[in-house]
This record gives C-alpha cells, sequence and structure tokens, in this order.
C-alpha cells in the first residue's frame, strides 16, 4: 500500500475510533468506503505521472457545498428530508479535486450557517479541540475541529459574519475570510449573498494559502513585507474586551511592535456604529431564500434560527435599501481609513469563547458576542485572517489581521511577518 493510501486508512481509522456521538457531531456524512475509493483514484492518477499540486491532501467539506452524488444540506433537518442529490460539485470543490486533494467526508455546522456559535440540535454540537464543553465556533464547527483533532489537513467553510474566523479562534487553526468575490460561490448554498465568502481553514498558513490559490484559481503570492504598518483601532474592534482577552490582545501588540512593526492608531467608531445593518442584510436575504419554507421550518427547524429568519418580517418597508445604502457608505469609509496601513490589527473576538451551556442558557447576547468582532470586516466588504496566538493557553486564534478587499496576498504575507 502506498504511503498515500497508508495515511488515508490512518485517518479514517482515527476518526471511526471517535465515540459516535462525537463523530456525528462532526460529520453529517463520513462514508469510509466512497473515501476509499476516490483516494485509490487519486492514486492511480499520481502513478500515471498526473501533476497534482494538492496530492495527499486531505480536506473536509461544510455542508454547504456541493458535491456530485450527495445530498447538500445546510445542517438542516429540512434539507436533509428533502434528499436534493447534487449533480455536479460545486466550482471550489472541483478544482480542489482536480488539483489532488481528497475530500474527506462533509462536516456539521450550524442550520443553514445561521450562527457564529455553532450549536446543531439535529447532529449535535462538536466541543472545541483545545477545551471540553466549549463551543467550536460556528457556523463552520464541524470543519474546524475536523482540522484541530487532525482527522484532516484542512477544511472547506463559509464566512457571513464570522464563520471561518470564529471556529478558527475557538480550536486554535488559521481561517481567512477571503474577499467575498475571490472564490467563486457556484454550487455553495447561500446565507446572505451580500456578504457569503468561501474559503478554508488549516493548520498552517502555508497549506490555507495553498488551498485557498486552488480554491480560487489564481495565485496568493506576496513579497515578504517588511516594516508592516498596522493600524490599531479606536472605536471598533477594541471596544468592551473581556479582561481575558484584553490582556492576550495587549501582549499580542507589545509582541508584534517588538518584532519591528509600526502600530498606529485608527479611528474606527463610525463603522463600530453600523454592526445592527448585518443582522439587518442578512435576515432580509434569508427571509428570501427560506420564506416558503417558514412554516416547515416551525417543526424540524432550529428554532434559534428561524427566530433570526422571522426578524425580516419585523422589517420596516424600505429597510433592507437603507442598510445597504448606509453600508455602501461605511465600505467606502473603511477604504480611506485603511490609507498607508499594511492592515489592522485586532482581537478575533471580544471574549473567549463560552461553554456549550452557557450558549444554550442565554443564546442572543453570546452568539451576539462572538459575531462582533468578525462581522464587521464583512460589513465593510474586507478580508481578514485568524491565526493562533502565541502566549495564549490554550493557544486560541485570537489575533486577528485584517485588509481591504482584494488585499488577500499581501495579507497573508503580514500573517506570515508577525506569526
Amino acid at each position: 500500500m502506498s504511503p498515500f493510501l497508508t495515511r488515508v486508512e490512518d485517518a479514517i481509522a482515527r476518526t471511526e475510533a471517535l465515540p459516535a456521538a462525537t463523530r456525528r457531531a462532526i460529520f453529517t456524512e463520513f462514508t469510509p468506503a466512497r473515501i476509499r475509493a476516490e483516494a485509490a483514484a487519486l492514486a492511480a492518477r499520481a502513478a500515471a505521472g498526473e501533476a497534482m499540486p494538492l496530492f495527499g491532501t486531505l480536506i473536509s467539506v461544510k455542508d454547504l457545498y456541493d458535491e456530485a452524488g450527495q445530498v447538500t444540506g445546510a445542517g438542516s433537518r429540512l434539507l436533509a428530508e428533502r434528499g436534493t442529490v447534487a449533480a455536479v460539485d460545486a466550482v471550489a470543490v472541483a478544482r480542489l479535486r482536480r488539483a489532488g486533494a481528497l475530500m474527506f467526508g462533509r462536516t456539521s455546522m450550524s442550520e443553514f450557517a445561521y450562527s457564529g456559535v455553532g450549536l446543531n440540535p439535529h447532529h449535535g454540537t462538536p466541543e472545541s479541540a483545545l477545551a471540553a464543553g466549549v463551543i467550536p465556533g460556528g457556523s463552520s464547527s464541524g470543519a474546524a475541529v475536523s482540522v484541530a483533532l487532525g482527522l484532516c489537513d484542512a477544511a472547506l467553510g463559509t464566512d457571513t459574519g464570522g464563520s471561518l474566523r470564529i471556529p478558527a479562534a475557538a480550536n486554535g487553526i488559521w481561517g481567512l475570510k477571503p474577499s467575498a468575490d475571490l472564490i467563486d460561490a457556484t454550487g455553495i448554498f447561500p446565507l446572505a449573498g451580500t456578504f457569503d465568502s468561501a474559503g478554508a481553514m488549516a493548520g498552517t498558513e502555508a497549506l490555507l494559502r495553498q488551498v485557498t490559490e486552488v480554491m480560487a484559481g489564481a495565485p496568493l503570492d506576496a513579497p515578504a513585507p517588511g516594516r508592516l504598518r498596522l493600524g490599531l483601532p479606536t472605536g471598533a474592534f477594541t471596544e468592551g474586551l473581556s479582561p481575558e482577552v484584553a490582556t492576550l490582545f495587549a501582549a499580542e501588540t507589545a509582541r508584534i511592535a517588538a518584532l519591528g512593526h509600526e502600530l498606529v492608531p485608527v479611528e474606527m467608531a463610525e463603522i463600530g456604529a453600523g454592526i445592527g445593518l448585518n443582522k439587518i442584510i442578512v435576515a432580509a436575504e434569508a427571509l428570501a431564500i427560506h420564506r416558503a419554507d417558514l412554516e416547515r421550518l416551525e417543526t424540524v427547524g432550529d428554532p434559534r434560527v428561524l427566530s433570526r429568519i422571522r426578524f425580516a418580517l419585523t422589517l420596516a418597508p424600505g429597510a433592507l435599501d437603507d442598510a445597504l445604502t448606509e453600508r455602501a457608505r461605511l465600505v467606502a469609509l473603511f477604504e480611506a481609513r485603511m490609507q498607508g496601513l499594511d492592515a489592522l490589527l485586532v482581537p478575533t473576538l471580544m471574549q473567549l469563547p463560552p461553554t456549550i451551556a452557557a450558549v444554550e442558557a442565554n443564546f442572543d447576547a453570546l452568539n451576539a458576542a462572538m459575531l462582533r468582532n468578525t462581522s464587521l470586516v464583512n460589513l465593510v466588504d474586507g478580508c481578514a485572517v485568524a491565526l493562533p496566538t502565541p502566549g495564549a493557553e490554550p493557544r486560541w486564534s485570537m489575533t486577528m489581521l485584517v485588509g481591504r478587499k482584494g488585499a488577500d496576498a499581501a495579507l497573508l504575507a503580514a500573517a506570515r511577518a508577525i506569526a
């Protein structure tokens, strides 16, 4: 047996060795026979001399991405029971397969990708790989845990308000919210098209960059930066931090300054004040997708998610248009404030990830807290990467760099420089 096929067998064995409830909470679909067949086909391609830049890379797939022959359930009973089988792969999945990646199971998520904590009443909620009883982050919950537990090398996810970066933070791995138009979203079930971004998580920046390049069909090379000029926002991102996060962030800014990088204050209060726009826009766009199923979701849906969708029914006429207009103003303001800066340096989260029990008891407040910092990036149409924070114990990924739209390559280069 080749080293690649041996590694696949080891990964399958480790996954099957998990308690059944844990495995179900991480994977909505995990079929060893399918994985073995696809691995054998990849091994044959490699033996025939085909050049495949991602050969040997195991990647889990968030249950929003179409895979030919599979049901895209979006973490819901509604779509799982409807049972519509995808005819073709999502564009990003097809590109990864052509590059030699092995799709290693479909991962659980918050229903319809509509929360930042990762709870799922249908499949169960996996715990953070770093701390027992703690949320995995959402919505790409199973995706992050599959990487952090070493079951696979990278994971596909999406990010509408933080759904790649929050799980990365809660599991101590790398997560990139790319510019919204970097990766073709064809074949990915949407939450809110204005904010949705397809992307990935991985254990290292190098693999995250490589997977993202293949998904995007474009290189993300950028020269190593010299001295970075990083903005420290006031009025947004750094307000109201928990004592633990404030301490970590102070140590992180001191560490990065000691590396020789310049840290400068930048006013972001107007952007911070716009956080409520996300709620309006996402709810309105989610309602447009799910309106016909509201009655059925009363029976088979997650009531926490349904409540967030139903919020759009309370909006006044014109509220969505007004929110989109104000959002456009804030995007332009952010671009102006970023002039002369390589990136913003901010905490990924305003508080440490709470326990699953705490979130179940106080969902609205803790979900909002998890989303506060990350969703501001979606609001201003930027890109951002969450990376492990040296000195954090456990090693949460509480460090986030934020860049303007289209600056993905430079952002990753900056992250390499401070990691």
